[in-house]
């Protein structure tokens, strides 16, 4: 798809196995939730964004390797084996 505006032209192209899936159950209530307590006005909507945003950033930025603490119990553990 491409969008044509004055000064900007997009192209989006979306194809099989673009690397999106659908989040798990539990997240999806979380965010369904989120956007329950936004639609009723309970919290403003750009707050519900913004833990939204800020959630998925968290869950996408972990480090790969053990922490730190994980990383020396492992080391004791094979130094007393």
């Amino acid at each position: 798809m491409t969008v044509r505006l004055p000064l900007l032209t997009s192209r989006f192209e979306i194809g099989r196995g673009a690397g999106m899936r659908p989040p798990s159950p539990g997240k999806a209530v979380y965010y369904l939730g989120l956007g329950g307590l936004a639609v009723a006005e309970i919290i403003e909507w750009p707050v519900a964004a913004a833990i939204a945003a800020g959630t998925y950033v968290a869950q996408h930025t972990r480090p790969a390797a053990p922490s730190s603490v994980q990383e020396s119990q492992a080391e004791a553990a094979r130094r007393e084996s």
